[in-house]
């Protein structure tokens, strides 16, 4: 449903916990997963010149 685009700069162990969590029907948790802090890192593209 939803397209998100990034990558994980620190914390992959954490990502790993939440993607063993338990799912339900539609894949859901079955417990809320939460995350204390998240931070952007905001980077602006610059697009390339054509040819």
């Amino acid at each position: 449903q939803y397209t998100v685009f990034g990558y994980v700069i620190k914390g992959m162990d954490v990502v790993q916990k939440i993607a063993q969590v338990k799912t339900g029907p539609g894949d859901h948790p079955l417990k809320p997963v939460y995350m204390r802090k998240v931070y952007l890192k905001e980077e602006t593209l610059t697009p390339k010149k054509s040819e």
